[in-house]
């Protein structure tokens, strides 16, 4: 007979994730993953062998789970989707995923990408090779993006800074206001803002202008409240 599971793996992860994503990945302890997570500590130690152990796991999960997966390498060299369309449907869906699972705490990957140093070692380590692959995906979008569409940057640089930064800013001002409309409006903003192609391209589609007259109807009431 083998050994009774001594835990629910779905949910130990999900509550080891929550605490990387509330208290930070430098601030969080073994002590207070096993609170959260609450199982006993010889159980943490038997399936994941450390903190560093954990983070990897959780954020194979997370990364996973959210649109960053979009854009990894992997997957950018094998989708189908046009490239212009699939950067635009990035913007949508962070924005929704940040708004329904960060629900004010920002993205996981993002925090601890700016929180961590070369000091956390293999902490580090883990967030620096999704960052390679997150790099390498967005590089070789843009140059899908230039090849398919010369009109894209023919009046405006599209580079990796500047995407990162689109992405970095929407993941941190969530913190702020985690409402999707907002976030999409000012994702879609930036973007458009990088070429005329871009911003005919945002108009032309539904979606996005579905959003945005959300966003524009939400302020407003504000305004008006």
């Amino acid at each position: 007979m083998g050994r009774p599971k001594e835990f629910d793996l779905d949910k130990v992860l999900t509550a080891a994730s929550n605490c990387f994503w509330a208290d930070g990945i430098a601030r969080t302890s073994i002590s207070s993953l096993v609170e959260a997570m609450k199982i006993q500590r010889s159980s943490f130690y038997n399936s994941f062998n450390s903190r560093e152990g954990i983070l990897a796991t959780v954020m194979e999960r997370y990364i996973a789970s959210s649109p960053l997966q979009m854009l990894m390498s992997p997957a950018v060299q094998s989708s189908q989707t046009k490239p212009d369309l699939l950067l635009v449907d990035f913007i949508l869906d962070f924005s929704s995923f940040l708004a329904h699972e960060g629900r004010g705490r920002g993205c996981l990957f993002f925090n601890g990408l700016s929180e961590l140093t070369p000091q956390n070692e293999s902490a580090y380590e883990i967030y620096q090779d999704y960052y390679l692959q997150l790099a390498d995906g967005i590089s070789h979008l843009i140059k899908r993006i230039e090849a398919e569409n010369p009109a894209a940057s023919a009046a405006g640089t599209i580079s990796f800074d500047h995407l990162l930064c689109i992405f970095i800013g929407l993941a941190h001002f969530s913190r702020i206001d985690a409402t999707e409309q907002r976030l999409t409006k000012i994702g879609l903003d930036q973007l458009a803002g990088l070429s005329p192609h871009f911003a005919a391209l945002i108009r032309s589609q539904s979606r996005p202008l579905e959003a945005l007259r959300q966003s524009e109807e939400a302020e407003k009431k504000l305004m008006n409240a």
